[in-house]
């Protein structure tokens, strides 16, 4: 349905009539028109206005109910050859150790379901972070191509027919 996420714009109580009468209309809203859509990156909330007292608390992870990002890769059969060229671009690595990591705190490892973009220790130059890609943990789901607040990381099609092989789950 296609405007089925811009109907809860105003909140449940709005959206539950609008969502009935656009799946009758074929996605056309109360007025006749389709409702305007945002880009996901643009709703981003910067760290200070989530947070304002320091970081989130860590998540806890059961093994049973709750899993870990690594075990949900694990589980989803994720295969990649380990020597295909990368196709996760990002234009500026920079821009995620210094201007995202102050802003948004590095959403992109928290965003991506696979634990593919990490933020690690820079050996070149002492207590600065670089940012590392995880590519063979990629489950193909393009949330960093969309969610990324400065639109600096591109998902390509990777080479060789891998991915995610959800017989496990």
């Amino acid at each position: 349905m296609r405007n089925f996420h811009q109907a809860f714009d105003g909140g449940l109580w709005q959206a539950l009539p609008r969502t009935g009468f656009q799946m009758y209309f074929g996605g056309r809203d109360l007025l006749g028109d389709r409702l305007k859509g945002h880009a996901s990156h643009e709703r981003m909330r910067k760290l200070a206005e989530v947070h304002p007292n320091g970081k989130p608390a860590p998540r806890r992870f059961d093994g049973t109910l709750t899993f870990d990002k690594l075990a949900d890769v694990y589980l989803s059969g994720t295969m990649h050859d380990e020597d295909q060229p990368v196709h996760l671009v990002v234009a500026d690595t920079s821009v995620c150790a210094t201007k995202c990591r102050e802003e948004y705190g590095n959403p992109c490892q928290h965003f991506c379901p696979a634990s593919v973009y990490e933020m690690v220790a820079d050996d070149t130059k002492p207590g600065a972070l670089k940012l590392q890609i995880n590519a063979s943990n990629c489950v193909h789901c393009k949330t960093c191509d969309i969610a990324d607040p400065y639109q600096i990381i591109t998902w390509t099609t990777p080479e060789g027919g891998g991915g995610p092989n959800y017989k496990q789950l």
